[in-house]
């Protein structure tokens, strides 16, 4: 049905442990993504854009299961993907994938 929610993303984070360097002990935490949320109904398509570095290609993991969200809900046609488990994530990756565009190439 359209304008039906398909994808539903609300206050995600992601944070990384980092080291402040070579050869460091000391650790500190790198914020990747912080509170993103976003809406899209069943027919719509969503472009993320942005600088390098800027946590596009960590929303799409976290999106697809490939890195685990440190917080925050991601629901695809209500079905809260953040705490499936592996044969869940089996099942709900038949159903979409990831497309990365290289913009360099459309130049």
């Amino acid at each position: 049905m359209p304008g039906e929610t398909l994808l539903e993303v609300q206050d995600l984070r992601k944070t990384f442990a980092g080291r402040t360097g070579m050869g460091s002990t000391s650790k500190h935490a790198v914020e990747a993504v912080r509170g993103v949320s976003f809406r899209l109904a069943r027919g719509q398509t969503l472009g993320l854009v942005g600088e390098t570095g800027c946590g596009k290609s960590t929303i799409a993991r976290c999106i697809a299961g490939l890195t685990r969200a440190t917080s925050g809900s991601v629901k695809l046609d209500g079905i809260d993907l953040v705490g499936l488990d592996r044969r869940g994530w089996r099942d709900m990756r038949r159903r979409g994938q990831i497309v990365v565009q290289n913009s360099y190439l459309f130049l």
